[in-house]
């Protein structure tokens, strides 16, 4: 039933939210802070969920990559998100995606 009810059975990866980031940097945004807390309250309202933390695949940008998938990750575990229930990785669609986004995925199963 979407983002307030029941997530039910996943059986795949569905985009859930973005958070956008200033170019070169990692912090997320005020703007954003809400979607961390939206995806804990999700989280806990459906135990039986993964997240999937994906972002574009820059090899240039290695480093800058991963501290924005790690400050989403660390920000989400902070809210109370069990670190054992976050996966990292390429989860969405291969496709290239915008540089300064990390997208959130959610599944009931671990793909």
């Amino acid at each position: 039933m979407g983002a307030q009810g029941p997530a039910g059975v996943i059986g795949r990866w569905m985009s859930y939210r973005d958070f956008w980031f200033e170019r070169g940097e990692a912090g997320i945004r005020p703007s954003d802070t809400s979607n961390v807390s939206d995806i804990a309250a999700y989280m806990r309202q459906n135990p039986s969920l993964q997240v999937g933390i994906d972002t574009f695949m820059d090899p240039r940008n290695q480093d800058l990559r991963d501290h924005r998938v790690n400050a989403v990750r660390d920000a989400l575990i902070q809210a109370g998100v069990p670190a054992e229930k976050i996966w990292t990785g390429a989860f969405g669609d291969p496709k290239p995606r915008h540089a300064a986004r990390v997208e959130v995925l959610i599944t009931t199963s671990q793909n």
